[in-house]
């Protein structure tokens, strides 16, 4: 763990700046101050990220259920293979014949 001892200098010099503290009272709490920003970074590194784990389960749950799934056979009504007569009778033919029915 390496103090960036430079940022150290510059705060306590800012503290004593101001008038509040004294160089000693400065320095102590700027160290403090950089050992506890040490201190919360290296919590958040050692966090778990329970989110992603729960949304890998979920995914793999769902992988698990629909491994076998395969879509539904297409039934004789979903054939589309009808004849043009079927849409159009002899009696659609317009200006110029073109076969528009009004769909």
């Amino acid at each position: 763990m390496k103090y960036d001892l430079s940022d150290i200098m510059k705060r306590a010099h800012n503290l004593y700046k101001t008038g509040k503290y004294t160089w000693s009272e400065s320095l102590r709490k700027s160290w403090k101050m950089a050992k506890f920003t040490i201190r919360t970074r290296e919590e958040i590194a050692n966090m778990v990220d329970y989110k992603s784990i729960d949304n890998k389960a979920f995914a793999d749950k769902l992988r698990k259920e629909h491994e076998g799934w395969k879509p539904a056979e297409r039934s004789k009504y979903d054939d589309f293979s009808a004849p043009v007569s079927a849409y159009y009778t002899n009696n659609n033919r317009g200006r110029f014949g073109s076969c528009f029915v009004g769909d």
